[in-house]
């Protein structure tokens, strides 16, 4: 049997277009005379569509569409994912029902699934963790099965077709359905039980995330060799958000053997048709078209974070229709990983390099922003802030309040955040406005996780394109583009090596290495076990570490460093307490109005990382701890 893998882009709630890329592979995949093509989860409406999906007229419209590619099925069967809808019943909000689903179409008609009678086959598990809320639009196959008092494995019944006089039955399955070890219920165990299938296909759009490709791999690949089937896995790519937070899809499509052996077939990231032939006697599938035989596997993740997040940036620029970017170049690492990023998926002449002394700036970081313009060839230019914040601090201290004798506290803190708000909030913006443009924000991970950026300031822009990285990940992603990437110094050296520094007062002399007053080394992976730990830590985990100490290998940093840093629990704790108030107090307020972020972790700020804005607290247990440790003067 010839079947095309059909690796695609999915926009998200745009039937219409995600209809013409369908169309036009399927039309070349007839044109390669295949006998069925299978399609990724969600296809026709997209995956990450919020809302939407409570608007009858879009319902309406994957509908209409769903049927035009069941009239193209004329000279090849198609499976394809979609929504799909019984106007009768209801979800449990009141709203019409609605499944994810997986369609057959042959012959210009769908085959009805006559254990549910249905024209379609529906989704086992959803998910509601991280970035998925599945159940807040869906319902699935367990609660169907709960509504009609029968088991899940009830309601399925392999898709049966004639082939060459030959009865097949294909297993079916989406995306969750395979990821089944804290459920309850296993689709693929469960359905293999009661039917003998000659091949699975699971229909994903699962998203990228570091290290998922080969967590995935080895899942699928284990779940082949356990029920001694073959799994077609078909997966989207493309870039979908889900308002704060923006996903790519890396496709890695594949095919698992009943022995549980990997053909990597769809690429990293790319789309992709992949056709071949499935031979029913080996049950093995081979590969037809030669780009798409057994790839990348040798990319290093480095590799597949770079390629990950020029990818995403790149495809919201092409949705949001932006040509021209703004960047405030301090000569700091994160503004030089910014316009490598941005200079390389929209061309160097559409990135603009602003630097933006002030008095507190050296002549190093200046030197190292016009030297990053001059070997990316970005258009620079310099806008000293010094008048401006003269200006601004002059009217301050002059300011008088009618009805009211309160007199500004013009503190060095919120000098600081003058400048930074002057340069984003005023002059980044106005020359992203006069050249039709956005400005980015250059914000990582770290200074998101504990608000260490000025609201309207430097937190200020269109999109994040680092706010999933921690600092040490810059730092490699940096020398990952001059030393692999290019082959040569594009980042200078100063930025590498001058210490990591806001400039924003003599606090902060980088001639004198004075820089941030986060120790990254240390707070990159303390602060990880906040935010991406599965269990996720809290000071209470972490004092008591302290105390045994574990910390070190708790939080994943270099033996030794805590007690290094922190000789005295003292100290310890007055660093804890002051970075976990700033992560759950001010940290929240602004991340909540941060913009959008680029999400390569398994835990990215926005959507994944749900929280609310209120008074940090720490647990009785650590109250007690610390009394207990501070009493006994260790």
């Amino acid at each position: 049997m010839k079947i095309a893998m059909a690796q695609i882009p999915i926009i998200s709630a745009n039937c219409m277009k995600n209809f013409e890329t369908m169309k036009q592979q399927i039309d070349f995949a007839i044109q390669k005379k295949m006998n069925l093509i299978i399609f990724p989860e969600m296809s026709v409406p997209g995956y990450f569509i919020g809302d939407t999906w409570e608007q009858s007229s879009f319902l309406k419209e994957c509908e209409y569409f769903n049927q035009q590619i069941s009239i193209c099925s004329s000279h090849i069967d198609i499976i394809f994912g979609s929504i799909g809808i019984d106007w009768v019943k209801k979800n449990e909000d009141g709203r019409v029902r609605k499944y994810n689903s997986v369609y057959y179409a042959s012959k210009g008609k769908f085959i009805i699934n006559k254990k549910t009678n249905y024209p379609f086959w529906i989704k086992s598990l959803m998910p509601n963790y991280r970035e998925f809320d599945d159940s807040r639009y869906f319902y699935d196959l367990r609660k169907l099965s709960q509504e009609l008092s029968c088991y899940p494995k009830d309601l399925y019944e392999p898709i049966e077709i004639k082939f060459k006089n030959k009865k097949l039955q294909i297993g079916i399955t989406v995306c969750e359905d395979g990821w089944s070890q804290d459920y309850t219920f296993n689709p693929f165990q469960q359905f293999s039980e009661n039917f003998k299938h000659d091949f699975f296909v699971n229909l994903s759009s699962s998203p990228f995330t570091k290290g998922k490709k080969e967590k995935r791999e080895t899942l699928f690949s284990s779940i082949s060799k356990k029920i001694k089937t073959p799994i077609f896995y078909v997966n989207a790519v493309g870039v979908q958000n889900v308002g704060k937070t923006v996903y790519g899809f890396d496709g890695s499509s594949a095919f698992y053997s009943k022995k549980g052996e990997t053909k990597r077939l769809g690429g990293f990231f790319n789309e992709n048709l992949v056709t071949g032939e499935f031979h029913f006697d080996s049950q093995d599938f081979l590969c037809s078209n030669e780009d798409s035989k057994e790839t990348d596997k040798s990319l290093k993740n480095i590799e597949e974070m770079q390629i990950a997040i020029e990818y995403i940036i790149k495809n919201c620029m092409q949705q949001w229709q932006i040509k021209k970017v703004v960047i405030g170049a301090s000569g700091g690492i994160d503004s030089a990983l910014s316009a490598v990023l941005f200079a390389r998926v929209l061309g160097s002449e559409n990135v603009f390099l602003i630097n933006m002394p002030s008095k507190f700036n050296s002549e190093l970081t200046k030197k190292a922003a016009y030297i990053l313009a001059e070997n990316l060839n970005c258009p620079y230019t310099s806008v000293s802030i010094e008048s401006s914040i003269e200006i601004t601090k002059q009217q301050l201290i002059n300011l008088k309040f009618k009805n009211s004798s309160v007199i500004p506290n013009l503190t060095g803190l919120v000098l600081e955040n003058i400048q930074a708000r002057d340069r984003g909030g005023r002059i980044l913006s106005a020359i992203s406005a006069t050249l039709g443009a956005v400005f980015s924000c250059n914000a990582n991970k770290v200074e998101l996780t504990v608000g260490y950026s000025t609201l309207y300031g430097d937190q200020a822009g269109f999109l994040c394109p680092l706010a999933d990285l921690w600092k040490h990940d810059v730092y490699d992603l940096a020398q990952h583009y001059n030393e692999n990437v290019y082959q040569k110094e594009i980042i200078p050296k100063e930025t590498l090596e001058v210490v990591p520094s806001a400039e924003l007062s003599e606090n902060h002399n980088v001639l004198e290495n004075k820089g941030d007053p986060i120790q990254y080394h240390y707070h990159d992976y303390l602060f990880r076990s906040w935010v991406e730990h599965w269990d996720r830590k809290t000071p209470e985990d972490c004092l008591q570490a302290y105390f045994d100490g574990t910390l070190d290998k708790l939080i994943g940093c270099e033996s030794g460093l805590s007690l290094r840093l922190f000789p005295s629990a003292k100290s310890f704790i007055e660093d804890l307490e002051r970075w976990w108030l700033c992560y759950r107090g001010m940290g929240a307020f602004k991340r909540v109005q941060a913009p959008p972020i680029v999400a390569v972790t398994r835990r990215a700020f926005g959507f994944d990382h749900r929280e609310h804005i209120g008074n940090p607290l720490f647990t009785s247990s650590y109250i007690n701890l610390k009394n207990k440790i501070l009493n006994n003067n260790v």
